[in-house]
C-alpha cells in the first residue's frame, strides 16, 4: 500500500462580530441579579494583554474590592477575566470567604462586565457592637 505524503493547505478565518447594541433581540443583563447594596467600581482603564490586566487588577482592584467597594465594572474583558480568576483563586487556596458572581450589560459603548461578591458570613461584631472597618 503505497502511502500519500502529500501536504494538504489548511485555510482558516477567524471572525469576530461584536453585538449590535441596538439590536432588542439582545438582552441587557443575562441574569438580572446583581444586589441593590453594591459599591460599584467603574473602571474606564483599558489594557493590552493578559500580563498587563494581571498586573492592574493584583496591584488595586483584587485587593479593594471586599474593602472599598463591593463590586467592579469594567468594559474590558481582559480584566474582567482576570479579576474572576483571582478572585476565584484566592477562595480556593484559603477557607472561601465570599461568593464571586459575575453578568455582563450591552450598553453604546459594548459590553460592561460587572464583577462582585458577597460574603458567606456577616462580619463579626467588635464588643460595643459596631463590624470593624
Amino acid at each position: 500500500m503505497k502511502e500519500d505524503n502529500t501536504q494538504k493547505e489548511v485555510r482558516f478565518a477567524e471572525i469576530i462580530i461584536s453585538p449590535d447594541s441596538n439590536n432588542a433581540g439582545l438582552p441587557h443583563s443575562r441574569h438580572g441579579i446583581a444586589p441593590e447594596n453594591i459599591v460599584w467600581h467603574k473602571e474606564t482603564m483599558s489594557v493590552g494583554s493578559l500580563h498587563e490586566a494581571y498586573e492592574w487588577i493584583t496591584s488595586g482592584p483584587l485587593l479593594e474590592i471586599r474593602y472599598l467597594y463591593s463590586g467592579y465594572q469594567t468594559t474590558d474583558w481582559m480584566l474582567a477575566h482576570v479579576l474572576v480568576f483571582e478572585l476565584t483563586r484566592l477562595n480556593t487556596i484559603s477557607v472561601p470567604q465570599f461568593l464571586v458572581h459575575a453578568d455582563y450589560d450591552l450598553t453604546s459603548e459594548g459590553i460592561l462586565y460587572k464583577i462582585w461578591v458577597t460574603p458567606l458570613s456577616p462580619l463579626p461584631a467588635n464588643s460595643d457592637g459596631e463590624k470593624p472597618e
